[in-house]
C-alpha cells in the first residue's frame, strides 16, 4: 500500500447519527454519544498544566456523587441513546472501591462501551479487578519518558509506577491501550518522535494533545510560549516517516488517527485549540459534584445533585434528569472560549 501524507487541515467527520426521521445537529441530544463521568476532583499527581502551584480546595465528601447516584444518571443517559461512558477524575483510582462502580454500571442496559482515563500509577493494584468488573478500555496519561522530567511535570511522581501500570493493564487483558501526551514547548516537545516510535512495537494509540489553558495552572501565564499547534506536532513526527491516515478513533473520540508505516499501533492528534471540533462534539460531562456540563471550556452546566437527592418519586426524578440532558446539550457553544473557566481536575477532561 502506498504511503499518503495525513492532511494537516483534516476535520473530524460528523459523528454517525442514530436512525431517526429528524436530523440530529450538534445541539441535539441525539448527537451525544459519550458521557464523561468524573468520580473525584482529587489526584495523586499535581501536573503543572492541570493544577496551580498553590493548594486547591477539594470538594467535601458529602458533595461528591455516590456510585448509585452516578448509576441513576447513567440509566437515564442510556434512555436518551448515549452508549459510551468514560470514568475520569481527578485521578479516578484514588476514589475508594472504584471497581465497584464498574460492576454497578456494566449490567445497565444500553452501556455498550465503558472506559477509564487514569494517570496509571495505581493500575498495578487495580487493573486486573477493573477488567474482571467489566471495564472495556483504558487510557493512560503520560507526558514524558524521561524520569527526571516526569518528576518535574507531576511534581514528584515516579515514572516507573506508570510504566508498571501500563504493563499491568496489558497483562490484565486490556488491548489497544491509549496513551495521552499533552505537548508543551520547551518541556516535552523534544520527545515526540520517541512517543510515536512506541507504536512501532506496541498496539497502542499514542495521542498528542494540544495544551489547553483551563482554570488556574502553573503554566497559566505561559500559554502562548508553551502552546504547539498540531501542524508542528505532526511535522515533527513525520521526520520519522510519512503518516498513513486511518480511523475513526476507538470510542468515537475527537482524535484524528494515523499510523506510521508498518506500525502495530497508531498515533492520534487532538487539536482543540488550533482546529476546534465543536460542530461535531458528541459528548457531555458529569462532574464529581454532579454538574452536567456541556463543554470542557465553557457553555452552560446544570446541577443534577439536587434532582438526585430530592424526595420526589423516581419517575419524577428521572423525568427531571432527562430534561436536564436535553437542556444541557442546547448550551453547547458554536466555538469554545480561548480559556476554560474550570480546572481540568474538576471536570474530568
Amino acid at each position: 500500500m502506498s504511503t499518503v501524507a495525513l492532511p494537516l487541515a483534516f476535520e473530524p467527520p460528523v459523528p454517525a447519527r442514530r436512525l431517526d426521521p429528524a436530523i440530529a445537529g450538534p445541539r441535539d441530544i441525539r448527537a451525544v454519544r459519550t458521557l464523561r463521568i468524573s468520580v473525584t476532583d482529587r489526584c495523586n499527581f499535581r501536573c503543572v498544566y492541570c493544577m496551580p502551584e498553590d493548594k486547591l480546595d477539594w470538594l467535601p465528601r458529602d458533595e461528591i456523587l455516590t456510585f448509585e447516584e452516578i448509576a441513576d444518571v447513567v440509566r437515564v443517559a442510556t434512555t436518551l441513546g448515549i452508549r459510551g461512558f468514560k470514568i475520569t477524575g481527578g485521578e479516578p483510582l484514588v476514589r475508594h472501591r472504584l471497581p465497584d462502580l464498574v460492576r454497578t454500571l456494566r449490567p445497565i442496559g444500553g452501556v455498550e462501551d465503558l472506559s477509564m482515563t487514569t494517570n496509571g500509577a495505581l493500575l498495578v493494584d487495580h487493573a486486573a479487578e477493573l477488567r474482571r468488573a467489566g471495564l472495556d478500555r483504558i487510557t493512560i496519561s503520560l507526558d514524558t519518558l524521561n524520569p527526571d522530567r516526569f518528576r518535574s511535570i507531576t511534581r514528584g511522581a515516579d515514572l516507573r509506577a506508570v510504566l508498571a501500570g501500563i504493563a499491568a493493564a496489558q497483562h490484565a487483558g486490556f488491548t489497544r491501550v491509549k496513551i495521552n501526551c499533552v505537548v508543551m514547548r520547551g518541556i516535552n516537545d523534544d520527545e515526540l518522535d520517541r512517543f510515536a516510535a512506541l507504536t512501532l512495537e506496541h498496539d497502542w494509540t499514542v495521542r498528542f494533545i494540544e495544551y489547553m489553558p483551563l482554570g488556574r495552572t502553573a503554566l497559566g501565564g505561559e500559554y502562548e510560549r508553551r502552546f504547539i499547534p498540531r501542524r508542528e506536532i505532526q511535522a515533527a513526527i513525520e521526520r520519522i516517516a510519512t503518516l498513513e491516515p486511518v480511523g475513526p478513533d476507538v470510542g468515537h473520540g475527537p482524535a484524528v488517527i494515523a499510523r506510521l508505516p508498518g506500525a502495530k499501533g497508531r498515533v492520534g492528534f487532538i487539536s482543540a485549540m488550533s482546529q476546534p471540533f465543536c460542530s461535531t462534539c458528541n459528548r457531555l460531562r458529569l462532574t464529581a459534584a454532579g454538574q452536567l456540563r456541556s463543554c470542557l471550556f465553557d457553555g452552560g452546566e446544570i446541577e443534577l445533585r439536587p434532582m438526585l437527592r430530592s424526595a420526589a418519586a423516581a419517575s419524577a426524578r428521572n423525568a427531571a434528569l432527562r430534561d436536564a440532558f436535553v437542556r444541557c446539550v442546547a448550551y453547547k457553544p458554536d466555538v469554545h472560549d480561548y480559556h476554560g473557566n474550570r480546572q481540568m481536575s474538576q471536570i474530568g477532561g
